[in-house]
């Protein structure tokens, strides 16, 4: 598997979040469909900080994040959450009809040190849809 990236928000030293998967966390295993686990390293970056996290995210879920924001690539649905990696990586969308959409990223290490770093992200229409044609790119992947 091809290196992917994941971008939420934009990357123009505005606060953004960009999932980079790198390949699948037990290669020659055999999972069923949509339980392989991914590799992943989270880059975090809210000025004045940028920081990467290693987490391991299951296919399924990012297809689950997929479908939720085909719902919201308007603006408009339900706010809702994501949890991956063992809550690990949080991902909380606000979505509103007069603006852009909030998303709150929250990432926690507690590997070699304990760490927690939460910022928000505003997603404008065309950063959801890049996410959108990202995840698609995945599918192709996976």
């Amino acid at each position: 598997m091809l290196a992917q990236s994941l971008t939420l928000g934009d990357g123009d030293g505005k606060p953004h979040v960009r999932l980079e998967i790198t390949g699948y966390e037990h290669p020659d295993t055999v999972e069923p469909h949509g339980m392989d686990l991914l590799s992943c390293v989270v880059h975090a970056d809210a000025a004045p900080v940028r920081a990467a996290f290693g987490v391991s995210i299951r296919v399924e879920e990012l297809a689950s994040l997929r479908d939720y924001l085909l719902q919201i690539n308007s603006g408009n649905g339900p706010a809702e959450s994501f949890s991956f990696a063992g809550g690990l990586f949080e991902l909380s969308f606000a979505p509103s009809r007069r603006g852009p959409v909030l998303c709150g990223v929250r990432l926690k290490s507690i590997e070699s040190s304990h760490a927690r770093l939460e910022y928000l992200v505003t997603l404008e229409p065309e950063n959801i849809s890049r996410a959108l044609g990202e995840l698609s790119a995945l599918d192709a992947l996976t």
